[in-house]
């Protein structure tokens, strides 16, 4: 099965790792759009949305630049309230985390878990949708 993943991650090497444990992955394939800060999350969203590439998960980092993960979750909520967004962050068990599952994040994967895990909970999210 095809899906697409929009990555929203200040940390490029987060980007590079996710990209190539995706690939690795037999029996899926996936297409991830990336950002580098919360705003340009938001953009991307819209843009992949008015083109007809709504991504099928949104992966959003909580502490960013420009704008963090709680504002750009709100905002991506507020234009689609569909949008299936989960927080990868490693602040678990935090007031921030709390703050951006109120905003309407659908849960949480923890970025200190094995790599191969966290693409396990990806497509198991996927694949329950």
């Amino acid at each position: 099965m095809d899906y697409s993943i929009l990555l929203v991650d200040d940390e490029a090497d987060i980007h590079e790792l996710m990209s190539l444990f995706l690939e690795m992955d037999e029996g899926h394939t996936f297409i991830m759009d990336s950002a580098e800060d919360g705003r340009a999350g938001v953009e991307m969203y819209s843009k992949l949305s008015q083109e007809g590439r709504k991504p099928d998960i949104v992966l959003m980092d909580l502490r960013m630049p420009v704008m963090g993960g709680v504002e750009a979750t709100g905002q991506i909520l507020d234009s689609d309230p569909g949008a299936n967004i989960y927080l990868f962050t490693a602040y678990t068990k935090t007031e921030v985390e709390t703050d951006a599952l109120e905003a309407g994040a659908k849960g949480t994967l923890n970025k200190s878990t094995d790599w191969n895990q966290t693409v396990g909970a990806i497509v198991d999210i996927l694949e329950s949708s």
